[in-house]
């Protein structure tokens, strides 16, 4: 029998790696020691690229540990036990072995919860999505639990999904993002006099954050469109509206005005195109 010295040196071992540890057949390990190299977290997969002719690198935001980057082997066969649970955009709970000191995760398991099958057949929300995919990936902080923006995305995913919830969804996604970054936007707040709003702002800086009311902004031409002014107003008071285009690239152009974007967002040229395309008159 080993010293209890020895033990504390083995269990020490084998909480700092996840590598396979041979120990001698007569030293019971407790479930709880060995749980505790296994994670198991709802998982939305932002991105997933090839890593050999049969696997993929797969990249995404989980509810327990931020933003992880998983490899799974033979994820490309047919036969994959995580066929649909890993694809892009998909709502899964994973179990993983979970190694800090590693850049790549291996899965063990991976159960399709939500595959968003309604938002994948349009075109516009589906692009929307990438964007919110994207933006995560490149700007949310890296290393640590991100609970929060998991909550959002998975709450506005559900609402592209849905018919009647996917109006709006990506602009309150983008909404809560500057709340949850840090850039806190007053939406029924005149920048300049700080009296409250009682109708549509009269305008609106992307630069500063700032609206103005009717009387502050004076003679002087709006630089905002009014479709972006109707948009906040709508998402202030919580009222439907039918196109909040203007109002996304209103708080895309905020976003980017204190994130910087230094990193390109690829899927936003995307979405533009998906736009023109939606109002395109059929003939």
């Amino acid at each position: 029998m080993l010293a209890t010295d020895e033990r504390r040196e083995i269990c020490s071992a084998l909480l700092a790696s996840t590598e396979k540890i041979v120990l001698p057949y007569n030293i019971p390990l407790q479930n709880t020691l060995v749980s505790r190299l296994m994670q198991k977290s709802k998982s939305i997969v932002l991105h997933r690229y090839p890593y050999s002719d049969s696997s993929w690198i797969v990249k995404a935001l989980t509810e327990e540990c931020g933003i992880v980057s998983f490899i799974v082997k033979g994820g490309k066969r047919k036969e994959s036990p995580f066929r649909g649970a890993l694809d892009p955009l998909a709502l899964a709970e994973v179990v993983f072995k979970h190694n800090p000191n590693a850049e790549l995760q291996f899965v063990k398991e991976a159960t399709l919860l939500r595959w968003h099958e309604s938002m994948r057949g349009d075109l516009l929300h589906l692009a929307q999505a990438q964007v919110m995919a994207e933006m995560i990936l490149r700007y949310a902080p890296q290393g640590v639990p991100l609970d929060e923006e998991f909550q959002h995305l998975e709450a506005s995913l559900a609402e592209l999904d849905s018919k009647g919830l996917a109006d709006g969804a990506f602009a309150r996604w983008l909404l809560a993002t500057c709340e949850m970054w840090g850039y806190h936007l007053e939406l029924g707040t005149c920048g300049r006099c700080e009296k409250p709003l009682t109708e549509p702002a009269a305008d609106f800086s992307p630069e500063s954050g700032t609206f103005l009311c009717k009387d502050c902004l004076g003679v002087a031409s709006p630089r905002a469109k009014k479709e972006t002014l109707d948009g906040f107003w709508a998402l202030h008071r919580n009222l439907p509206f039918q196109d909040f285009q203007y109002t996304e690239n209103a708080l895309i152009s905020y976003l980017r005005n204190h994130i910087g974007f230094l990193k390109e967002i690829h899927s936003l040229q995307w979405l533009q195109e998906i736009r023109k395309l939606c109002s395109t008159p059929k003939t």
